[in-house]
């Protein structure tokens, strides 16, 4: 049998950051995405101060606000698209190697099998049809070592690009759990989204407020707009507010199914360890010994998904809140 690996380093290159956060400065320095982001709204903050000084009435400074506001929106919203990027490509390597061990595991399993029927097979024992199901299910599972190991090039080659070089991983720290998260009031408050829709409300009001003799269609045309930015005003706060609602319970649910997988993991780790001295000692099968593995990698490959998930949401809602992600990362991975 192979010599067993627990994963704990998956080494790219000799380049070796221990900490998530150094990685994640390196690929903003190297991902076009998110330097076009930061280029954009360095733009638009100097649109938004020349448009402000430029004002003439309450009108152009609010439609500057709200151009300002929508740019601010739209870099948030490619922020977040870069972190899912990058999560996504570094937990991907932790996350494809475990895939690639247990389809390593599985392929031997198969080859264990399908040996055991061809010897019952020769010996009339076993028919041909087990022995053929038994065949094909070593051939399927030669191609899903083969799609592992493709999906792990691919996510190591994502990585690679996102930061301009390889890297050596090491294990993952300890998860920090009680990160203290911004409340519900404050993400309401900080929403860019009821802002914006609030800046609309204004622009209405002001626009039918400075109608002058208006004809009936005309007076009518800009109450129905005002109305329809109020209404607009009232979803986006209720929507708003559900939406984070939803996010700080996920984000709640997924602490505590980090915390649960930590003890399957400990769970599986102990029953490899346990099948593992009995195979040893030629009480448990190859096979045996092969399927705790299995499980065991299984286990970790739950817990580093997990953990991705938890950080991706965590950042959302930080960036939402105008709060610092990077040092939020650092506190929870303790880097």
């Amino acid at each position: 049998m192979r010599k067993f690996l627990i994963v704990s380093v998956v080494c790219l290159s000799i380049l070796a950051f221990s900490q998530i956060t150094d990685v994640l400065e390196l690929a903003k320095q190297n991902t076009p995405s998110y330097l076009n982001a930061t280029l954009e709204l360095e733009q638009a903050k100097s649109d938004y101060e020349k448009a402000t000084i430029e004002a003439k009435n309450k009108l152009d400074q609010l439609e500057a606000e709200l151009s300002w506001l929508q740019s601010k929106q739209s870099y948030n919203t490619a922020i977040k698209d870069f972190l899912s990027e990058f999560f996504d490509a570094y937990f991907g390597v932790f996350e494809n190697q475990l895939a690639l061990q247990v389809a390593q595991d599985n392929l031997r399993i198969a080859e264990i099998d399908f040996d055991q029927q061809q010897s019952l097979y020769k010996t009339g024992v076993a028919t041909l049809q087990e022995l053929q199901e038994a065949s094909a299910t070593k051939l399927e599972a030669t191609a899903e070592l083969e799609e592992a190991k493709l999906s792990l090039e691919q996510t190591k080659r994502d990585l690679q690009n996102m930061l301009g070089k390889e890297i050596e991983f090491k294990d993952l720290p300890d998860i920090v759990l009680n990160i203290t998260l911004p409340s519900l009031d404050e993400l309401m408050e900080k929403s860019l989204s009821i802002k914006i829709a609030d800046l609309n409300v204004q622009i209405a009001q002001i626009n039918y407020d400075g109608l002058v003799n208006p004809s009936q269609y005309t007076k009518s045309k800009y109450e129905r707009t005002l109305k329809s930015s109020q209404n607009t005003l009232k979803d986006t706060q209720n929507d708003t507010k559900k939406s984070y609602e939803t996010a700080l319970q996920n984000i709640e649910t997924i602490r505590k199914n980090i915390l649960a997988q930590k003890e399957r993991l400990e769970a599986s780790r102990l029953e490899y360890e346990s099948t593992k001295s009995n195979y040893n000692a030629g009480v448990s099968s190859e096979k045996d010994l092969l399927n705790a593995e299995i499980s065991y990698f299984n286990a970790q490959k739950t817990f580093i998904t997990y953990v991705k998930s938890l950080l991706e949401n965590i950042c959302s809602i930080f960036i939402d809140a105008e709060l610092d992600y990077v040092q939020a990362l650092s506190q929870i991975l303790g880097g």
